[in-house]
């Protein structure tokens, strides 16, 4: 099957219908235990909006970018890439939100939303690394590992997802060579 990707940089390029889509799954993805911001289930669309309209109304050219993954029309998954604006940290940038809509797992679409990441952060912004946290527990590391990125870090019990449940948050990054489309830095 044949993914599209699209990246959406301002609030007003997301249509309704896309919206609909993105809270339905988001809300999916959350109640199927993914680590995806919402630790204390079950959550229903109402829970999930609020954060949809900030993640939305953060959109921007120098912020923060949507890249939607569709399936003939549909919704097959999302992740949120954010740059930096100072110069200090302008060349990297964090990825966020990564899942795959239930009804699209299993055909590789969180590893094509990754590497079209990559691809878009390396030849388009011309950026040296990505990087993300992902919650310790879930089997996440080795999925990213799978796609060449390293954990540089932990913090430890970072994460409390119940009185009795602490996680640590995995800190991963993925270079992105010069060599690759990346331009070097001047000496």
């Amino acid at each position: 099957m044949t993914v599209a990707f699209s990246w959406l940089d301002s609030p007003g390029s997301l249509s309704p219908a896309m919206r609909r889509q993105l809270l339905h799954c988001w809300t999916d993805v959350s109640n199927a235990g993914g680590a995806v911001g919402f630790p204390l289930l079950p959550v229903g669309t109402g829970d999930v909006e609020p954060a949809l309209a900030a993640l939305v109304a953060a959109l921007a050219p120098g912020g923060s970018r949507l890249l939607i993954a569709e399936e003939h029309g549909v919704l097959a998954g999302w992740l949120v890439l954010t740059v930096n604006p100072g110069t200090l940290t302008s060349h990297w940038a964090r990825v966020t939100r990564v899942q795959s809509a239930l009804e699209a797992r299993g055909r590789g679409i969180g590893s094509e939303l990754m590497q079209e990441a990559a691809r878009y952060a390396r030849e388009e912004l011309r950026l040296d690394e990505l990087i993300l946290e992902v919650r310790g527990g879930m089997g996440l590391e080795s999925f990213y590992s799978g796609l060449g990125w390293v954990e540089y870090g932990r913090r430890p019990r970072a994460l409390r997802l119940a009185a009795d449940d602490f996680r640590d948050e995995v800190l991963m990054r993925l270079p992105l060579p010069a060599g690759e489309g990346v331009a070097a830095a001047p000496a």
